[in-house]
C-alpha cells in the first residue's frame, strides 16, 4: 500500500497557498543523505516548497519566480561541508569573489533575476560553519586562523524583486548571513541571526544598492557586522542607489559595528533607522565613506533615533577607514541626524573629516551618555588622524573637518576619573558648530582654543 503526505496548508488573509512537501520529491531529511536534487525538483516544479521537521543537507539550491521555501518548526536546512555541491564562482556576471577574505564565490541559497521570492520559518537555516573551519577563541586570531576554502554568502538575493525573509532562524555562516544586492521592494521580518562571535566576516544583514526595504523585528548576534548597508553597484545590470530604507525594532550584538553603513563607490541615501538596542557591542554605528582608493560613496539623508547604544566606540562618522593617509574623500557625508538616543561608551564618538568642509549638517539632539572606564585616550591629534577609528582622541565627543554641526540637549555622565580625558568636546578644523542646552562634563576644546564653560556656552563656532 502506498501513502503519500498531505499536501502543507498556508493560509494567509487574502487566499490559501498548497504548499509542495519536499519528501515527495524524494527528499529523506536524515541529515546524512544529500538532498540537494530532491528539493531542487520541488523548487523546479513551482511555488512554495515545504519542509516538515528534520534535517535536510544541501548543497546550493537556486530558488525561482512566485515560490521559495517554508521550514516548519524542527526542520533544519543544512549547507553540504562538500565544495563540489556548490555552484561555480562564475555562475551569474553579478557574482564576485573576494580573495583576500579567504572566501569563494558560492552560496547556499540563490535567487538571481527573479520576482516574488519568500523564505520563512520558523524552522532554521544552518551554514554548517564548523565544516569550514572553527572560530578560535582569542579575538586577535580572527584573521589569522586557518581557512582552507569556504562558501561566501549563505544567503546570495540579486537583482530580485519582491523579496520577502522572515520568522525564521538563520544560523551558523561561514561568511556574510544574507546579502541582498541590487533588489527592490524586500521585506525582513522576524529573523533571528547567530554567528559565533569570533567568525571571520560574519555579517548578519547586508544590503547594497537595493530601494525600498523594511527591516524589522529582528534579534541578530554576529561575529561582524550585524547590519550594513552599502553602495557598491559595479556588478550588477542595473546600477542603482541603495535608497528607501527603514530598520526598525531590531536588537544588535557584535564585536564589530552593529550599523555600518558605507561600502563602495555609489550612493547611500534616505535612510531611517529606529527603535533598536545594541548591546554588549564593540562599535555602535559606523559611517564611513571610503574603505580602500576607491573615491568612496556618498551618504546623506540617514537619520538615527530612538536608539540605546553600549558599545565601546558609540558613534563613528568618517571619510576615511584609514585615516589621512588613504588621500582625498571624493564623496560628501552630509544630512546625518541623532536624534532621542541613549546609551554608554568608552571611546570617543567621532566625527573625521579628510579636508574642510568634507562632512556637513549633522544634528545630535536629546542624547544622553554614561561614559565609563575601558577606553585610553591619546592627546596627540596626529595619532587618530592618520589611523581613523583605531586611537581614542582624549574627549568623548571629537570633531575634525566638519561644518554645520548642531548639538541640542547633548549630555555626557561621567563614570570614569582617567586623567587622559581632558575635554567633554574637541573640535578641529571645524565652522558652524552649535552648541545649546548641552553639558559635556568638561572643558571644552574649540579649533584649538580652551572655553572654560560646560554648557550652553557654544553658538556658531567659527575658524577664528
Amino acid at each position: 500500500m502506498l501513502f503519500f503526505s498531505q499536501p502543507a496548508v498556508k493560509l494567509h488573509k487574502e487566499h490559501i497557498v498548497i504548499m509542495k512537501n519536499v519528501r515527495d520529491f524524494g527528499a529523506v531529511g536524515d541529515g546524512r543523505t544529500k538532498d540537494t536534487a530532491a528539493v531542487q525538483r520541488a523548487i523546479d516544479a513551482g511555488g512554495m516548497v515545504n519542509f516538515p521537521p528534520g534535517t535536510y543537507l544541501c548543497g546550493t539550491l537556486y530558488l525561482k519566480s512566485h515560490g521559495g521555501l517554508h521550514l516548519e518548526s524542527g526542520a533544519v536546512l543544512l549547507a553540504s561541508p562538500d565544495r563540489e555541491d556548490y555552484n561555480a564562482d562564475d555562475f551569474c556576471p553579478q557574482n564576485s569573489v573576494f580573495a583576500p577574505e579567504k572566501v569563494s564565490g558560492a552560496h547556499f541559497i540563490v535567487a538571481v533575476e527573479q520576482e516574488n521570492i519568500t523564505i520563512e520559518g520558523p524552522g532554521r537555516i544552518d551554514g554548517n560553519r564548523q565544516a569550514f573551519y572553527e572560530p578560535p577563541e582569542e579575538m586577535g586570531k580572527i584573521w589569522s586562523s586557518p581557512i582552507e576554502w569556504r562558501p561566501a554568502q549563505m544567503i546570495f538575493l540579486c537583482e530580485c524583486t519582491n523579496v520577502r525573509v522572515r520568522d525564521m532562524e538563520l544560523y551558523n555562516a561561514p561568511y556574510w548571513t544574507c546579502f541582498f544586492h541590487g533588489c527592490e521592494y524586500v521585506q525582513v521580518t522576524g529573523v533571528h541571526i547567530y554567528n559565533h562571535p569570533h567568525t571571520r566576516n560574519g555579517d548578519g544583514l547586508d544590503i547594497d544598492s537595493c530601494r525600498f526595504v523594511t527591516v524589522s523585528d529582528c534579534i541578530i548576534d554576529s561575529g561582524d557586522d550585524c547590519i550594513t548597508l552599502r553602495g557598491n553597484p559595479g556588478r550588477l545590470k542595473k546600477q542603482r542607489p541603495c535608497e528607501y530604507v527603514t530598520i526598525t525594532n531590531c536588537i544588535l550584538k557584535t564585536i564589530c559595528n552593529a550599523f555600518r553603513i558605507g561600502v563602495g563607490d555609489g550612493i547611500i541615501r534616505n535612510a531611517v533607522i529606529s527603535n533598536c538596542i545594541i548591546h554588549g557591542s564593540r562599535m555602535g554605528v559606523t559611517l564611513c565613506s571610503k574603505y580602500s582608493p576607491a573615491k568612496g560613496v556618498l551618504l546623506e539623508n540617514i537619520q538615527f533615533e530612538n536608539l540605546r547604544i553600549d558599545a565601546q566606540l558609540p558613534i563613528a562618522i568618517l571619510t576615511n577607514a584609514g585615516g589621512r593617509k588613504q588621500g582625498p574623500a571624493l564623496q560628501p557625508i552630509r544630512d546625518i541626524g541623532f536624534h532621542h538616543i541613549r546609551g554608554s561608551g568608552c571611546s570617543s564618538i567621532r566625527v573625521i573629516g579628510y579636508d574642510e568642509g568634507d562632512i556637513g549638517d549633522l544634528s545630535f539632539s536629546d542624547v544622553l551618555f554614561d561614559w565609563i572606564d575601558g577606553g585610553r585616550p591619546s592627546s596627540e591629534a596626529d595619532d587618530f588622524n592618520e589611523s581613523g577609528s583605531a586611537v581614542c582622541p582624549d574627549a568623548p565627543v571629537y570633531i575634525e573637518c566638519a561644518d554645520r554641526v548642531v548639538f541640542d540637549r547633548f549630555r555626557i555622565r561621567w563614570k570614569t576619573r582617567l586623567p587622559e580625558w581632558k575635554y567633554g568636546l574637541r573640535t578641529e578644523r571645524c565652522s558652524g558648530i552649535e552648541v545649546t542646552g548641552s553639558d559635556f562634563g568638561k572643558i571644552h576644546s574649540i579649533n584649538g582654543k580652551i572655553d572654560q564653560g560646560k554648557q550652553d556656552t557654544l553658538s556658531a563656532i567659527g575658524n577664528n
